[in-house]
């Protein structure tokens, strides 16, 4: 099931027989398809209207890659965890990242880009457009034009719809909405701007990730007793046997405390390790109901914990 609801780039990662080739493959999913593609939005951002410097894109990239790490970890456990697409999933976490790394860099110009961006978006006499991979904004009628000036060649008011219409009326082209920033805020930077402490960064990012999977045990053991053993009895990774072992191999859940969540002693769950995943006659048979009753109580436990989860996601 995992294999139909991912990207197919993530096979051989799904269906890898042990953990050491999990881990490869990992490691080749995140240098040959994530972090090329990080770099390749981050760079657009350099080329255009945010002054993302260079110096910012190993930042962004490490960032980016824990984060999605979590994410393909999580795929392996949870078919809600999923991830159909590779390049668009990274594209969106690398947005938000440079947005996260603005916002806490320079509040003031995000501010005051987020109120431009409205106002030529929704007043009439304005428009906002892309030329050339630029973004120009200008009086409605010049939409398309792709000329501008500079935008220092006239006094800007505060942003507001008569101010805005005057001062382009007044320069006769449009402006690259970049340029329209930095002159409202002094060379681009806010007073309020703050170093970014990478390291930090990355740290609540790795901490987060076996948080992820913290919280997700937590609300496994949360679940009533036959839907919890319905899920964990039959949780799989294709190819490569029962996912709980990732609960263990990250001291997340200790074998003892596995077994109690699927109605087991320790020792009849170590009988049956090796036999992990179970079909669902032999969980029915264990749990003393019909194959349907099985199905049922494990598509709840997936709903609920998709729902429980979703604020990680």
């Amino acid at each position: 099931m995992l294999l139909t609801i991912n990207d197919p780039r993530l096979a051989a990662y799904l269906t890898a027989g042990d953990e050491c080739v999990r881990g490869r493959e990992l490691e080749r999913i995140l240098a040959d398809e994530v972090q090329p593609r990080v770099r390749a939005v981050v760079g657009a951002y350099v080329r255009s209207d945010w002054p993302i410097a260079p110096d910012d894109i190993d930042d962004i990239v490490g960032q980016v890659t824990l984060h999605v790490l979590r994410k393909l970890r999580a795929a392996t456990v949870l078919e809600e965890e999923s991830v159909q697409d590779v390049d668009a999933y990274v594209t969106t976490v690398t947005k938000n990242a440079v947005r996260d790394v603005m916002r806490r860099r320079s509040p003031e110009r995000t501010r005051i880009k987020s109120r431009l961006r409205y106002l030529f978006e929704h007043d009439r006499r304005l428009a906002l457009w892309s030329a050339e991979g630029v973004t120009l904004c200008g009086l409605a009628s010049w939409k398309n034009r792709q000329d501008h000036a500079s935008a220092g060649a006239v006094l800007w008011p505060e942003p507001s719809g008569e101010g805005m219409v005057a001062a382009l009326t007044a320069l006769g082209r449009p402006v690259r909405l970049a340029d329209l920033v930095s002159v409202l805020v002094p060379d681009g930077r806010s007073r309020e701007e703050q170093p970014v402490d990478t390291a930090y960064e990355m740290q609540r990012d790795a901490f987060e990730a076996r948080q992820y999977l913290q919280v997700l045990w937590r609300e496994i053991r949360e679940l009533p007793p036959k839907q919890r053993a319905a899920l964990l009895l039959n949780l799989r990774e294709p190819g490569s046997g029962h996912a709980v072992t990732l609960f263990v191999a990250v001291g997340i859940a200790t074998l003892d405390e596995i077994a109690e969540a699927v109605q087991l002693s320790e020792e009849e769950l170590s009988a049956i390790w090796d036999e992990l995943p179970f079909d669902d006659l032999r969980i029915a048979a264990h749990l003393g109901l019909r194959r349907q009753q099985v199905i049922n109580l494990r598509k709840s436990a997936r709903e609920r914990l998709g729902r429980r989860m979703a604020a990680w996601k």
